[in-house]
């Protein structure tokens, strides 16, 4: 397995999808946080006893914006929330990485986490992939993408270890401040190296 990650906005699910178009299997750690937060899942009402029912929806779905507002501007808060959520998704990690493994190009999985580095998510990695963007350019693309408030986007990259941080796990450095075509180059030149 290789860690592809990066800060939030770093343009790290861009890379997943092409390595995807290139017959890659990849696991978005970030989807399957997504996804322990839905009702009916063993951590939504765990979820809603700890951070009130003021994070829920009128249809009682838990409201990702609000209960992000809560936790990243409160680090004891996003401890509480990693600490019932990681568990569960290192286990839906584990079962995708047991169904993917007999039919992975080059016997390679990659595993997509904007928390990677800072959690225990996975056992035993065979590289780590950093994505890497300047925090205004990630600041303005959460605006456009999720119009998130310039607090609102500082706060979530306040929340992350720093690039500088990242870079010190990197296998390899990927810089996302160009063209798409420039970050695919990257990636190409990238896999090239490691003949795959």
């Amino acid at each position: 397995m290789i860690a592809l990650t990066g800060g939030i906005a770093s343009g790290k699910s861009t890379v997943a999808h092409y390595l995807r178009e290139k017959g890659f299997h990849v696991i978005d750690a970030d989807r399957l946080g997504h996804r322990v937060l839905q009702c009916g899942q063993p951590s939504y009402h765990q979820i809603v006893e700890t951070f009130g029912k003021g994070i829920l929806n009128e249809d009682a779905s838990i409201n990702r914006r609000i209960l992000g507002n809560m936790v990243f501007n409160n680090p004891d808060q996003l401890n509480q929330l990693n600490r019932i959520s990681h568990p569960l998704i290192r286990n839906m990690i584990l079962e995708q990485m047991k169904e993917f493994a007999s039919h992975s190009r080059a016997g390679l999985i990659f595993l997509e986490a904007a928390i990677l580095l800072e959690s225990s998510l996975v056992p035993k990695l065979r590289g780590v992939w950093v994505v890497e963007t300047d925090p205004d350019i990630a600041i303005a693309r959460l605006g456009q993408r999720n119009q998130f408030t310039a607090e609102e986007a500082k706060a979530r990259l306040n929340a992350q270890i720093d690039n500088e941080a990242r870079r010190k796990w990197a296998d390899y450095l990927i810089e996302n401040n160009g063209s798409l075509s420039d970050l695919y180059q990257q990636v190409d030149t990238i896999l090239a190296k490691m003949k795959l």
